[in-house]
């Protein structure tokens, strides 16, 4: 049987810290970069054959890894998915491409509703799959926006390399997840809304805004995995439970709880995948101990 190292886009045991936002973590067995939908067909019917595991990783910005890598094979979408173009209304974008990129493009061209994505540092397959999401703006104040608000289509790929279009009733989403389940997306369409100039230079200071609200209020330039938890249902948000209890800046040899934002988890330096997990599951077990709360997980734990 060819074997998956034989692709020309695939190489052996490359280091996750080089591709984790949280910098920390050991070597994936099998790397896989497709750069075109016939490269990625190829790779998972070949991958389907051997059984691999596998694991679709984006920009890397909500995972935390594990200090001995991943015994199996990671594909990550190739510069050929990282696109972006407009018909009439729609914004037409590849899984690959950068969230904070698009909201520059979706105004360079006069649409509107993609300045919540404007400081997420994600691509947009993971984000799509994990319905991704922040402050916007809705004409008047600011408001939390998803994925799911604007998603009308898309093509993705099945494990066993199969192309599937998928239009907007295909694809279910709820707070910070969908259905895509294991469908890998390559193109995700998004329906905009049409500005003039006078109001695309007016969200473009709204970006600025939005931009400066968040160095100010989450350690933007710091080595993290984005929110480590979602915010628990009917109480406050994750990150003011945390703080409440005194737990910002709890170390754990180079892991550090934010001193900005409760919810993040930095490696302020030299930081291994262990003391990183071992500082979450401390914070957990004390936010549970003292107010009876389960923390239930945002980034995703690599195995």
């Amino acid at each position: 049987m060819k074997s998956l190292l034989n692709l020309p886009f695939v190489s052996p045991n490359e280091p996750l810290s080089k591709h984790t936002t949280i910098k920390a973590g050991g070597p994936a067995r099998i790397w896989a970069e497709p750069q075109n939908e016939a490269e990625l067909a190829e790779f998972l019917q070949l991958n389907a054959q051997i059984g691999a595991p596998l694991f679709v990783l984006g920009a890397g910005s909500n995972i935390v890894p594990s200090d001995d890598g991943f015994e199996g094979a990671i594909l990550h979408l190739g510069k050929g998915f990282d696109f972006a173009r407009v018909e009439n209304e729609i914004l037409v974008v590849g899984g690959a491409a950068y969230l904070p990129k698009l909201t520059k493009f979706a105004l360079e061209n006069r649409l509107g509703h993609f300045e919540w994505a404007c400081g997420v540092p994600g691509s947009v397959g993971g984000s799509v799959w994990g319905n991704a999401g922040a402050r916007g703006w809705n004409g008047h104040d600011f408001e939390s926006r998803d994925c799911a608000a604007d998603f009308v289509g898309g093509v993705a790929f099945d494990r066993s390399g199969n192309r599937v279009e998928l239009g907007k009733n295909d694809v279910q989403f709820a707070y910070r997840r969908s259905s895509l389940g294991e469908l890998i997306l390559v193109e995700a369409r998004f329906q905009m809304e049409i500005l003039t100039a006078e109001e695309a230079e007016a969200r473009k200071k709204i970006v600025r805004g939005l931009l400066e609200r968040r160095r100010a209020t989450q350690p933007a330039n710091a080595a993290s995995a984005g929110c480590i938890w979602k915010n628990p249902p009917n109480c406050k948000g994750a990150g003011a439970i945390i703080e409440e209890l005194g737990l910002k800046n709890k170390t754990l040899g180079g892991a550090k709880v934010s001193e900005i934002h409760g919810n993040f988890v930095i490696n302020a330096g030299g930081a291994s995948a262990g003391e990183i997990r071992e500082l979450v599951a401390q914070i957990e077990a004390e936010v549970k101990a003292r107010t009876g709360i389960e923390l239930e997980r945002e980034a995703r734990f690599l195995e």
